[in-house]
């Protein structure tokens, strides 16, 4: 039985501290430096061979996607104790006008997230359109929920080694039109759009020198500015990159994380021995994957197609076990220490996931934009991660504080507000 209003699972509020926290992790990235910064470690420190190439190392070998895994999983599993606690609440008839309409503000939340605080790698607006699809799978066995998470989750690689391999075609047809470029030729208008093309494909993991000047100028000239440079890249994820891949990849996983609930793992009725074999398991097989996937982009020197393969193609034979591992080892910390001070801390990060997670974006938006301190692109690797670390302190403090004087932060009064109609709703 999924435990209703009247009981917090506090494992799932140490599971969403750990995730939201963890998030920042790769997000910092996006927040902080130009595209290629988070796809891949710069020349200079590839050369150098220092901190900043072994921190990426550590990223693509144990977070890259695992805390926005192990969040997606969490959001899942939250539909469905929503669902059972409005419905002891409310009544049947009324949680299907309560879910979408919960979907809705999410949604705008999403928006907010991406168009004010200008983070374009917003994950809201996606979990609020998804969750349109999971209400009507809210009664799927355990079995049922496996088959339909299995195919959407190996659908994933399947679109990514489509794109992977139309990169291919790409650059082969672009490699003599480049050639006579370089060569002083004149080329046509059709030669001059498709190699614009190619050249905006290759924006995120190999932009040129004027791209990488231009995008930091913007970020760090006005708020305005860096408004402008990321509507558009916004606007591209939630409108192309949403249903053609992203979709697909959260479902997978939300399902998965409503199998979790439904057998119990989420909640501590696994034996020590499941969480052990998971925890086994999951990171035996990712790390493999990653350390594979490493090995095989370092020896071939970086170079942009081997990038681009692992995460195109082999991306989330890595991810996917590393995230149930992460998963396990925290339900197995839980299970093994009295709720002391961290515990507790992580709890109330978890229990105002929302406004944390939105908070994060209104921080980096101060330091990194012209809107605060103008920081973007100006920070190494290593020094983004002082970042990082300041404001998880800050969370945990903050989140303990607030949830001493009120029942929930204060994005999720408003959501739940939005979701019920009610005035009566108090913080």
């Amino acid at each position: 039985m999924l435990q209703t209003q009247n009981a917090r699972i506090t494992a799932l509020d140490t599971l969403r501290g750990c995730a939201v926290l963890g998030i920042l992790l790769m997000n910092i990235h996006g927040f902080g430096a130009p595209p290629p910064a988070y796809l891949r470690p710069d020349a200079a420190a590839i050369a150098a061979g220092g901190a900043d190439l072994y921190l990426w190392y550590a990223e693509m070998l144990l977070f890259e996607g695992t805390m926005r895994g192990l969040f997606t999983l969490l959001f899942g599993a939250g539909v469905l104790l929503f669902i059972a606690r409005r419905t002891q609440q409310f009544g049947a008839q009324q949680v299907a006008s309560l879910h979408y309409r919960r979907a809705a503000a999410l949604t705008g939340f999403g928006l907010l997230n991406a168009y004010v605080l200008v983070w374009s790698g917003d994950i809201l607006f996606l979990y609020g359109i998804a969750a349109c699809v999971l209400y009507p799978l809210r009664d799927c066995t355990q079995r049922q929920l496996l088959k339909l998470a299995i195919p959407l989750l190996c659908l994933q690689p399947l679109i990514g080694t489509v794109g992977f391999l139309g990169y291919l075609q790409a650059r082969a047809d672009s490699a003599p039109l480049l050639a006579m470029e370089a060569a002083g030729a004149t080329l046509s208008a059709a030669q001059r759009a498709e190699l614009a093309d190619y050249r905006a494909l290759l924006a995120d993991v190999e932009p040129t020198e004027s791209m990488t000047r231009e995008t930091v100028a913007a970020m760090r000239a006005s708020y305005l500015s860096a408004v402008r440079y990321n509507a558009p890249i916004a606007w591209s994820n939630q409108t192309v990159f949403l249903p053609t891949q992203a979709l697909w990849e959260a479902l997978g996983m939300m399902l998965l994380g409503m199998l979790l609930l439904r057998s119990g793992a989420l909640d501590g009725r696994w034996s020590t021995r499941r969480y052990l074999l998971l925890l086994l398991s999951g990171y035996g097989i990712g790390l493999a994957v990653n350390l594979a996937e490493i090995g095989w982009v370092r020896d071939g020197g970086f170079a942009t197609e081997r990038i681009l393969a692992i995460w195109y193609v082999t991306y989330d034979f890595g991810r996917i076990p590393m995230t149930l591992g992460h998963l396990a080892l925290i339900m197995l910390a839980v299970r093994a220490t009295r709720a002391g001070a961290l515990q507790r801390a992580l709890n109330a990060v978890g229990r105002m996931a929302l406004s944390n997670y939105l908070a994060q974006s209104a921080l980096c938006l101060l330091l990194f934009t012209g809107a605060g301190f103008a920081l973007f692109g100006q920070l190494d690797r290593h020094e983004l991660y002082y970042v990082v670390f300041a404001i998880w302190i800050l969370q945990l403090g903050l989140s303990s504080g607030w949830l001493r004087h009120h029942a929930q932060g204060p994005a999720e009064w408003l959501w739940r507000a939005a979701t019920e109609r009610k005035k009566g709703v108090g913080l």
